[in-house]
């Protein structure tokens, strides 16, 4: 919102004769997207969608930037050699002359797809390897590829379209999407690395010439800003009560979990594990390297479950420790690593039900790790290791919770390009989950991280920035019960235990500057924590 409305400001003059010829042809070349079979996936707050029949030409990017960084040049030619920020430059660009030409309504933007609006374009409702079937030799007559390309020199839609009429969706440039991933494949690739499903995640700043853009245009709904409205506040959080800084050195805290003998674990995403012993209120080092550690939780018989996430060093599993006490730092063996001989994305953080299964997130927020997973999602690991999809009805799952008698997760739908939602879902008698509900959405502003429940199965969740940022406590069916503030944002909490229940452990930006550390507090309210560990 902000970065457009600069442009609007610095960029406000109405199009000159050569911009508006381009503009109008830019905006007759959109096709409208509707829905068909599968899901249909128009973005959070989306009324319509449509995407460009050609990706950018140069002598459009031209226009609009005033340069050309293509190597290969030519008027009609794809535009190449740009950055992830300067594709999206020319969209806030572009949306701000098309405004201007009234070739666009005044709330219609154009922006880069989202993955999954890039892919069920180029598919146009087919489940075939490509657009137009299973058969790699008529490629040719589809895509620029290693067997036909000398370059990058032809002009955009030389090749037959796919159903939908979207010429190059294989095999001219890989395209960005708004998350940064290049899709489609290019003239530099073999046949196999030009399907529907193709893609690649690279830098934000590579400049390549086998990757260009191809826009869509969105029409947004009108929302109404979400209002947290606490109810019982002074049930809560006691008056007297404040904010304690326990350790403040970390690179991005996370997962505080409760251990057999009362100290808090947590993780130091950096690569380390922390505990601090309430008894002597010292925070050290734990273990390191942590497999880049994040969410933790100790189970029904005292072992550490820790979700082992990605990023260099990151083992991208879900472990189990057993033999920890104190310091003692055990034995570490896998609980799970594949599903169905595919890495896992990032496991995030996890929830323990009352027979010990393991429910987890596996999102991909940060790091260069090469997929195997094309979706995100809730999984089940029962005791004996066999993982399952616990739900795919979520876009980028986080926080996760099982209540005490083991009938309702609720879980942390927290997508920066969509969803910010706290839902619940009924679990089924083989622990899938099903008839999920939303039970509140955080808008556009920062959605939930980490969260813990009480004995009386209140939600307790990080979420918010800014004045926003802290401790959102609801009720089981989603009734706003208490809010306080943390010193930045906050990414998840816990309970102590026995004389230490009712003690909220907090991870948290040390304040709201961009440098700043990450810390570990605590605050004593009124109710008391759930735990699934028994204490010694």
């Amino acid at each position: 919102m902000t970065t457009l409305f600069v442009f609007v400001v610095l960029f406000s003059a109405d199009p000159t004769p050569h911009q508006l010829e381009l503009l109008k042809t830019f905006r007759d070349e959109f096709v409208a997207i509707t829905p068909g079979e599968g899901k249909f996936p128009v973005a959070k707050n989306v009324a319509s969608l449509a995407i460009a029949k050609y990706e950018v030409p140069q002598n459009l990017w031209e226009a609009v930037m005033g340069t050309n960084p293509s190597k290969w040049k030519g008027p009609r030619n794809s535009v190449e050699m740009l950055s992830l920020a300067e594709a999206n430059e020319f969209c806030e660009k572009a949306t701000v002359l098309l405004r201007a030409a009234k070739l666009i309504e005044p709330t219609q933007l154009v922006r880069l797809p989202t993955e999954a609006e890039w892919e069920y374009a180029c598919r146009a409702g087919t489940t075939t390897k490509y657009s137009f079937g299973d058969d790699a030799a008529k490629l040719g007559d589809f895509a620029w590829s290693t067997e036909n390309a000398a370059g990058n020199d032809p002009p955009v839609g030389a090749k037959k379209p796919n159903p939908w009429g979207l010429y190059d969706v294989h095999g001219y440039l890989w395209e960005f999407c708004e998350n940064g991933v290049v899709r489609g494949g290019s003239w530099k690739d073999k046949a196999e690395l030009l399907a529907s499903d193709s893609r690649r995640e690279v830098k934000p700043d590579t400049r390549d010439d086998a990757i260009g853009l191809r826009c869509v245009l969105a029409s947004p709904v009108a929302v109404s800003p979400a209002v947290f409205t606490p109810t019982a506040q002074a049930e809560f959080v006691p008056a007297t009560s404040k904010l304690e800084q326990l350790w403040g050195e970390g690179e991005f805290t996370e997962g505080p979990a409760l251990a057999p003998d009362g100290s808090i674990f947590f993780s130091d995403i950096g690569r380390t594990i922390f505990r601090f012993d309430p008894a002597t209120g010292k925070t050290a080092p734990f273990r390191h390297p942590s497999g880049r550690s994040n969410g933790l939780m100790f189970d029904q018989q005292g072992r550490l479950i820790a979700c082992e996430g990605a990023n260099t060093g990151g083992n991208r599993r879900i472990s189990i420790t057993e033999g920890i006490d104190g310091a003692k730092d055990g034995t570490i063996r896998s609980l799970a690593e594949r599903y169905n001989d595919n890495r896992f994305n990032s496991p995030n953080d996890l929830a323990i039900d009352p027979q010990g299964n393991v429910y987890f997130t596996d999102p991909r927020y940060v790091g260069d790790d090469p997929r195997d997973l094309d979706f995100e999602t809730i999984f089940f690991v029962t005791t004996a290791g066999k993982v399952q999809v616990a739900t795919r009805d979520i876009q980028k799952p986080n926080g996760i919770l099982v209540t005490p008698d083991g009938k309702t997760v609720y879980a942390a739908d927290n997508n920066p390009r969509g969803n910010r939602h706290l839902v619940a879902f009924a679990v089924q008698p083989n622990g899938l989950l099903a008839e999920k509900k939303v039970l509140w959405d955080f808008g556009e502003g920062r959605g939930i991280d980490g969260m813990t429940l009480d004995t009386a199965g209140n939600i307790y969740a990080t979420a918010g920035t800014g004045p926003k940022a802290g401790i959102y406590v609801f009720s089981p069916s989603g009734k706003h019960l208490a809010f306080f503030a943390t010193p930045g944002d906050p990414t998840n909490c816990v309970f102590g235990g026995g004389d230490d229940a009712s003690t909220l452990y907090i991870t948290s930006a040390n304040s709201h500057d961009s440098d700043t550390k990450y810390g570990l507090f605590r605050i004593r309210l009124s109710a008391k924590g759930f735990h699934v560990v028994k204490l010694r």
